[in-house]
């Protein structure tokens, strides 16, 4: 299965007419991405808390290591703050202005 299939959903070895991609397939392509891209940024904010955690158990009392293992903490939190942030902000224009910002739509 190459890339292309499987963003679209549809097989790109097919010759028929009614396969040829259009526009609002781009819908589809976005809505898989943010799929892939949500559950990654979690796993990957997990991963660096784990390592930053482990760095500053493991310094030893060292305070170059504590230093590393301390800002390597920060960043995760921060990265937190950052998407957390993005979310409360799409949320709350969705609330005032009564429109639907989480799912991707070419309006047709």
């Amino acid at each position: 299965m190459t890339l292309t299939s499987f963003l679209t959903g549809v097989s790109v070895l097919a010759q028929d007419d009614s396969d040829v991609h259009q526009i609002q397939d781009i819908e589809e392509i976005v809505s898989r991405l943010l799929g892939l891209v949500v559950p990654f940024v979690g796993i990957l904010l997990l991963l660096m808390l784990i390592a930053g955690g482990f760095q500053y158990i493991t310094s030893g009392g060292e305070t170059e290591q504590a230093q590393k293992a301390k800002k390597t903490l920060t960043y995760a939190f921060f990265g937190l703050v950052v998407v957390l942030g993005a979310w409360l902000i799409i949320r709350l224009l969705e609330e005032f202005t009564g429109l639907n910002l989480t799912t991707f739509q070419i309006p047709r």
